[in-house]
């Protein structure tokens, strides 16, 4: 990208020397606005508004000095946008005698940030992401109330509290890693006999579509072996293998195609955990989860299902968390 020096330079020019007969107000902001368009890559509407500034007064040493400023950086523009779309283009940059005497640095910069379609979307995905969740509530689906899972020591370790980091190397296009997950539930909810947590380490790849510099839809998939820790009349601990999937996307944006809606993001997955019981599958762990993210941080609230082989069937445990993370 081609990179100016300061934008400050264009307003400091003729702080000293310039003069008018006429309000200076009306000029100076014909010419802000010159600036905010040729910032954002108007250029036809910049050169309209140097047009109407000379209007006003012709004598003013800005408006040349910005319209040789805008012919550069148009050019340079158009140059990189032939280049990006895979077309050749050579541009011409316009010269000035005081280029051909002594070469000069452009006025000021346009950086258009992480939207820069010119950038390589691979580049700006996160490779670590870790967040903690505390359970809010869980249903006792026999008698349908709500019940807290963290007003006790042994459901807030087991239950309530959450962990979930997740770490993509960057020499793979960072899109396999390694993951880490502590989870569980009781059951009951508030008053359990039986206390549940799964601590699971296993290895993920994802899959990207639709990725932008800004957004992506993120497919993943994860397997790895867990540490199965129950709670009953005493502890017992045992190990179990993992499958899972999931995907997270700013479905509303691309529904939509609203810029503030990008950093709504919307996940779910499954895991489903071996058994060395009859029962092929002893558990399954479903998640809907909605999230906002911010900078390098999100925050967000997390659906969770589990569903468990018991002594007469299988059984099913429901909470809401509220959850909050990092990534880079």
């Amino acid at each position: 990208m081609y990179l100016l020096s300061s934008i400050g330079e264009l307003f400091a020019q003729s702080e000293d020397s310039y003069s008018v007969e006429i309000p200076e107000s009306e000029l100076n902001e014909l010419l802000d606005l010159a600036l905010s368009l040729a910032e954002r890559g108007l250029w036809a509407e910049a050169f309209q508004a140097l047009d109407d500034a000379e209007k006003l007064d012709s004598t003013d040493p800005r408006i040349h000095s910005y319209r040789i400023s805008f012919q550069k950086l148009s050019a340079v523009d158009e140059a990189q946008r032939h280049w990006t779309s895979g077309k050749v283009a050579e541009e011409k940059l316009p010269e000035t005698k005081a280029d051909s005497e002594s070469p000069s640095q452009p006025k000021f910069t346009i950086d258009r940030g992480e939207r820069d379609e010119r950038k390589d979307p691979a580049e700006l995905r996160d490779n670590l992401r870790v967040d903690l969740s505390l359970k809010l509530f869980a249903l006792d689906s026999q008698s349908l109330e709500l019940e807290g899972v963290w007003l006790t020591g042994d459901e807030f370790i087991f239950s309530a509290l959450g962990l979930d980091a997740r770490y993509w190397m960057p020499f793979i296009g960072k899109a396999g890693g390694f993951n880490l997950r502590s989870s569980g539930y009781s059951w009951p909810p508030g008053k359990p006999d039986y206390l549940f947590n799964s601590l699971d380490l296993g290895i993920n790849f994802r899959g990207f579509v639709r990725e932008s510099t800004t957004s992506r839809l993120e497919i993943g998939i994860d397997f790895g072996v867990s540490l199965h820790t129950k709670k009953e009349v005493d502890i017992r601990y045992n190990p179990a293998l993992f499958l899972g999937f999931w995907a997270q996307d700013p479905i509303l944006y691309h529904v939509f195609g609203i810029d503030s809606l990008e950093r709504l993001v919307f996940g779910g997955g499954l895991r489903i955990y071996s058994s060395a019981r009859e029962e092929i599958v002893d558990l399954v762990d479903y998640r809907l989860e909605g999230s906002w993210y911010f900078n390098h941080g999100y925050l967000g609230v997390r659906l969770e299902w589990w569903n468990f082989a018991a002594a007469l069937g299988r059984k099913n445990s429901f909470s809401s968390s509220l959850f909050g993370g990092i990534r880079y």
